[in-house]
This record gives structure tokens, sequence and C-alpha cells, in this order.
């Protein structure tokens, strides 16, 4: 009994092993048996590659076909801020202000330093073209704060020179320096009263 026991472990056991097999057999007729197992057993992969793959496409949700649409060009019209230091610094357009009788702008935006406490400076090197193409620069510091982190601060900063209400309804750039960043406004209406 005990022998049949132990025979009947070993067939388990040998029949759970992968199978071992020797690819340098002098047999002739061995080899040709090991060259049709080793296709057979190509040709069921391949085939169970293919339904693994049908199962999976059957189950995927099936790509939505949206008709092409052409890219659209960007619009040279909207009003954009850059700013390289936006990680730390938030700059905000509050309104730009023209008055018609002295043909002159004034700019107010807020700034907010997310950074530690800074002691900042607005204006620098101030540059600004209107829609005739004249420009308006000053070379000035409009004024100094001590940005406290997370406190926003308001300034208004003047544009220099005189720009004609008729002509000039948004202006197409201004540029100028927020502590140790360059600000760019491009395309920024004017509220002229």
């Amino acid at each position: 009994m005990k022998k049949l026991i132990y025979f009947i472990i070993a067939v388990m056991f040998l029949s759970a092993m992968p199978e071992i097999t020797f690819a340098q057999s002098n047999d002739p007729f061995e080899q040709q048996t090991l060259k049709a197992r080793d296709n057979t057993t190509k040709k069921e992969k391949k085939i169970n590659r293919k339904k693994n793959a049908e199962t999976e496409a059957k189950e995927a949700p099936a790509p939505k076909m949206e008709p092409s649409k052409k890219p659209e060009p960007a619009k040279n019209n909207e009003m954009t801020i850059s700013n390289p230091c936006d990680e730390w610094l938030d700059v905000e357009l509050v309104s730009l202000i023209g008055s018609k009788a002295s043909q002159t702008i004034k700019l107010t935006i807020k700034f907010t330093n997310h950074d530690v406490n800074k002691h900042m400076y607005v204006g620098g090197n101030f540059l600004a073209y209107d829609c005739d193409g004249n420009e308006h620069s000053r070379s000035w510091t409009s004024g100094d704060y001590n940005a406290l982190t997370d406190i926003p601060i308001k300034t208004t900063i003047e544009i220099p020179g005189k720009i004609n209400p008729a002509n000039t309804k948004v202006m197409p750039v201004m540029s100028f320096n927020l502590g140790d960043c360059r600000i760019e406004m491009r395309n920024v209406p004017i509220n002229w009263k």
C-alpha cells in the first residue's frame, strides 16, 4: 500500500514539474519530436496571443471618432500677461484707465509675493507701444514695496506721453519690471473717461 501511495505522489510531483527538454540529444527521432513539440507550442502561443488581443479589443471601449478639426489660429486680440516668475509671484490687471481730456493712461495692477518677504520695486524700464506704433518709455521706479508673503499689493503706473484716444482702444504691449521679473501685458483694453 505504501508503494502505491509513493507512486501516486511521484506521478503527481512529476506532472506538476515543467517539461525539461534536452536540446543536445543525439537521437534523431527524439530531435524530431522536440521540434514538433516546439512548433506546436509556438503555434499555440500565437493563437493565444491573438485570442487575448481580440478579447482585450472587445472589452476595451471603442475609441470615439471625432471629425477632424482644423487647428484654430491664436487670437491676437486676447489680453495676456506674461510673468516669468509665476511660481512665486502673481500679477493681476486691476484697470487701464485713460483720460480723453489729457490723453494719458494709468495702469493699475495688483501683485502678490508667495516667496519669503521681499523688498520689491515697480517700474524700471517701462516700455509700451500704442496702436499708432508710438513708443512710450521711461526709466523710473513708481514704487518701492515691502512685499510680505501672500499679501496683495496694488500699485498704479502712469504711462508716459500722450496717447490718442480715437485710435487706441487697447494697448498692444506694455512691459515693466516688478522686482527682478520683467512683466509683459498685451492687448489690454483701455477704459477711456
